[in-house]
């Protein structure tokens, strides 16, 4: 649970019984501004959030009843933090730019660590375009690359053939690892072998089986979507 303290912090103020109902409140309402500010100032936490002031959402801090019963709570927004570090940590992941132009008709869009998309409760956008403090609460995130090359420099396998990358396979599934490891409290992650999106490649010529009982035989995926990895991030409810 620690490593959702950023998400849940909890201020315990001591109020001087001797200050007047409305300076106690005034002294709360201060301590629980500044409090948030710094969190989000430090980037502990998100600019988004939802503020209930005893019970009430959206009232004034100011609002708050004196000492012992007032209560001022932020309800921060982890999903947009989430999906932050889920595309910083994909990029960083991946291999260095190649150098080699775009082909898009080809199904390359580039250099792989620049070609993230992520989708937020089905509406699709490059990670360059993506901000933050836009994703909803509750939100649905889908994180993917649009080059048709993405499997392979996943999982760096093709029919049973061993591929070479400057660096070591299972981008997505580390991907997993790490977001369960600093946010697993909060959200449900997991990957995906394939999905499907606008713009997405299709294959041209037929794939075969290479080794193994169905070798030389037709996998079928001629003028299929090529195959590709994908993370879907969901809220614990």
């Amino acid at each position: 649970m620690a490593k959702a303290a950023v998400f849940a912090h909890r201020l315990d103020l001591f109020i001087d019984r001797t200050l007047s109902p409305e300076a106690q409140s005034r002294r709360l309402a201060e301590a629980a501004r500044t409090a948030a500010g710094k969190l989000i100032a430090d980037g502990r936490a998100s600019s988004s959030y939802r503020r209930f002031v005893d019970g009430r959402e959206g009232a004034d801090e100011d609002s708050v009843a004196p000492a012992p019963v007032g209560k001022i709570v932020y309800r921060f927004n982890h999903m947009g933090a989430v999906a932050t570090f889920a595309l910083s940590f994909l990029k960083n992941r991946s291999p260095a730019a190649s150098g080699l132009p775009a082909r898009p008709k080809n199904g390359k869009h580039g250099a792989y660590r620049d070609s993230f998309w992520i989708g937020v409760n089905g509406r699709a956008m490059p990670a360059a375009a993506f901000d933050a403090d836009l994703v909803p609460p509750g939100a649905e995130l889908v994180v993917y690359n649009i080059n048709a090359y993405s499997r392979k420099v996943d999982v760096q396998l093709v029919g049973g053939k061993s591929l070479s990358y400057s660096v070591p396979p299972g981008i997505f599934d580390d991907a997993v690892k790490a977001i369960r490891s600093r946010y697993g409290v909060l959200v449900d992650v997991q990957r995906v072998y394939s999905m499907r999106f606008s713009g997405q490649y299709i294959l041209q010529q037929e794939q075969r089986h290479r080794t193994g009982r169905y070798a030389g035989r037709s996998r079928n995926r001629r003028g299929k979507p090529v195959e590709s990895p994908a993370l879907i991030i969901k809220p614990r409810q």
